[in-house]
């Protein structure tokens, strides 16, 4: 999932995360987290750098 960054204060705030947390866990997912840089092209191979 992606959010605009005008959007992420509106969900964090409304308790639209929470729904989120749950339905993902019912899915199957082990851990939900929040990446705060947000899509970075390549960003799977920064471990590989340096």
């Amino acid at each position: 999932m992606e959010l605009l960054p005008e959007d992420i204060e509106r969900f964090m705030a409304d308790g639209t995360y929470q729904k989120a947390v749950v339905k993902l866990k019912e899915l199957g997912f082990a851990y939900v987290t929040l990446d705060l840089e947000g899509y970075r092209m390549g960003s799977m191979n920064e471990v590989l750098k340096g």
